[in-house]
């Protein structure tokens, strides 16, 4: 159109300025058409990386709504060997979740980085880092919980495993400690003597022993508060 325009203006002078301002019309909307084309191309292409953005938020949300279900269920063990099993369980998750959390972080530096560049999803794209966010917190408090209370489980049951050895170990001594038999003679009250001093020092050992438990045992109930307190920020 432009060609034959002005191969128009050349050969005739008929209409030379209504044909100027038509050429002159049509370029200006064929600019702007250009320009309408290439901002709704970047859009697209702005929407595309926005879609995919979402797609990997929402496989990482996914996963941590799973894992939150998990780390719900009330089953600390009921045996020292099932603890042991759940303890070494969680271990894994925590190992897991390491991961995950590095995929977080990139994923947020992918947002951060579309929002830089003038992304037109910019609102939504920091609403969901920061919701992304908000969910590993809080499924890191639960992980918390979960794990302080299955310590706690296990330095229970191994209390009642300690306690019931001990509880052996006092009725096979209380037959001792109460037996009339103080010897007949020098040889037999020596050893009696002995087996006295024996007891009294494995008496004393056991007392000694069974402070220094109860003094670990009050230091992890404070770790276990602080703890608590800490998952109740996040709840």
């Amino acid at each position: 159109v432009q060609e034959a325009g002005e191969k128009l203006m050349d050969v005739s002078n008929l209409g030379v300025p209504e044909i100027e301002q038509r050429l002159k019309a049509l370029n200006q909307a064929w600019a702007e058409l250009k320009q309408l084309a290439a901002t709704r191309g970047q859009k697209l292409d702005e929407s595309l990386t926005y879609q995919q953005f979402l797609a990997k938020v929402e496989e990482e949300e996914a996963w941590i709504s799973e894992k939150q279900q998990l780390l719900g269920v009330e089953d600390y063990g009921d045996t020292m060997a099932a603890v042991q099993g759940l303890l070494k369980k969680h271990d894994a998750f925590e190992t897991d979740f390491q991961a995950h959390r590095d995929r977080c972080k990139d994923i947020s530096d992918d947002g951060q980085r579309l929002v830089s560049e003038g992304n037109h999803h910019s609102d939504s794209i920091n609403q969901r880092c920061q919701q992304l966010q908000t969910k590993l917190d809080h499924l890191a408090a639960l992980a918390g919980r979960r794990k302080a209370k299955l310590v706690d489980n296990s330095a229970y049951l191994q209390f009642m495993w300690k306690a019931d050895v001990v509880e052996s170990w006092i009725a096979d001594k209380e037959s001792h400690v109460k037996s009339e038999e103080f010897g007949r003679d020098l040889s037999s009250v020596q050893t009696l003597l002995t087996k006295q001093e024996t007891f009294d020092a494995g008496w004393q050992k056991l007392l000694n022993d069974s402070d220094a438990r109860k003094q670990r045992l009050l230091r992890m109930q404070e770790q276990f508060k602080e703890i608590e307190e800490l998952f109740l920020m996040f709840a």
